[in-house]
């Protein structure tokens, strides 16, 4: 015990010692008083330089959405028969009136059959009649012609000849009318009977690509059930879901931005439509916005639709001029007649290739273009 005491008084003592030493300027022989170190020489002036610019930028919000074809057809069958044959695969190219599927049409062309000849035979029916109506007339002529009216017998028999031909024309008419009715109705029949086998062979409505194939040969078609998808990507558009607290800031017609994120481009969008309703879910608005067709964007991607909602001000500068080290974003500053190097925190980054400063410049300074870029 007498040990420890010994010894925690002499650490003592000798830490008081070295404060003391230290106080008198003990440690301090190489120290250099203020101002007379020489100022560093800084960084090697850059060869190109540009100006970090303050102004007005346009602030934007982005509505998601999917690429669609204005034109997308689901050919669905219309008639229950047997597929015979699917003629293309998905992803083949096919052009108006092309023929897409057929189907089993051997009891649609039997109904065919039957009712042309339904038809003959109102045809020949009517035309009998009119043979009758046509005889009658031509009896009553001939009776009134050689009815030489000379006594009151003779007056008497043509007047019951007339009243009987008269009887007789009035129901070749009726049998007439009869025949022309019967005649409509197998006409009809033939013409619904050419609608259903037309119904049996399923060709492209346009110039378009199949992009599902959902029947095989084999397959027993139905009213309502889709046998191909076909679309046309010479109409792309973006169907973004855009929230109701913007939709008043979009009309009919307005040119707004179209991002492409695989394809790496922003396109111009023209809005053609704006669905009314919204989904009570998600409270958005469908809108739809037309673009060109680009390479390598195909229906179901990706896409955002960009809304101008107002301005703001900001730093940019051009992207070129930010150096990136890890996390790290620094630029090269002029100042003074130096130039040193600068911590500074970016944000968007805008189609003209300038880049938003968010901290570290205030507008104004003259930046360098790091070495080995053009």
């Amino acid at each position: 015990m007498k040990i420890g005491r010994v010894l925690g008084a002499l650490v003592a003592t000798g830490i008081a010692a070295a404060v003391v030493a230290w106080a008198m300027g003990a440690f301090h022989g190489g120290k250099v008083r203020p101002g007379t170190l020489p100022a560093p020489e800084g960084l090697a002036a850059p060869a190109r330089t540009v100006v970090a610019t303050r102004g007005p930028v346009s602030v934007v919000e982005e509505a998601v959405g999917t690429v669609r074809s204005r034109n997308t057809v689901d050919v669905a069958a219309q008639v229950i028969a047997r597929v015979l044959e699917v003629v293309p695969r998905s992803g083949t190219a096919v052009k108006t009136g092309d023929l897409l599927a057929r189907l089993d049409d051997r009891e649609f062309q039997a109904r065919l059959d039957q009712a042309k000849k339904a038809l003959a035979a109102a045809c020949a029916f009517a035309w009998s009649a009119r043979l009758t109506q046509t005889t009658a007339r031509w009896e009553r002529q001939r009776t009134l012609r050689e009815s030489a009216v000379t006594t009151s017998e003779q007056a008497e028999a043509a007047e019951t000849d007339y009243l009987l031909a008269r009887a007789g024309a009035a129901d070749a008419d009726a049998a007439i009318a009869a025949a022309d009715a019967l005649r409509e109705q197998a006409q009809q029949v033939v013409r619904e009977a050419e609608v259903a086998l037309g119904y049996t062979r399923m060709t492209a409505p346009f110039d378009g690509v199949v992009v599902e194939r959902k029947a095989e040969p084999g397959d027993l078609a139905s009213p309502g059930r889709v046998l191909l998808v076909v679309l046309d990507p010479a109409v792309p558009q973006l169907e973004a879901a855009v929230r109701e607290g913007l939709i008043a800031r979009i009309e009919k017609g307005t040119t707004l931005d179209v991002v492409l994120p695989t394809a790496g481009v922003t396109v111009a969008g023209r809005v053609t439509e704006i669905v009314p309703s919204a989904d009570p879910r998600t409270r958005t608005f469908t809108v739809r916005a037309d673009f060109d067709p680009v390479k390598g964007v195909h229906s179901g991607m990706f896409g955002r639709l960009r809304i101008p909602v107002g301005t703001r001000d900001a730093v940019r500068v051009p992207a070129d001029a930010i150096v990136r080290v890890g996390q790290l974003e620094t630029v090269v500053v002029g100042r003074d007649g130096r130039w040193e190097r600068r911590l500074v925190t970016t944000g968007a980054r805008g189609d003209d290739g300038l880049v938003e400063v968010l901290s570290g410049l205030a507008g104004g300074e003259t930046l360098g273009r790091p070495e080995g870029r053009p």
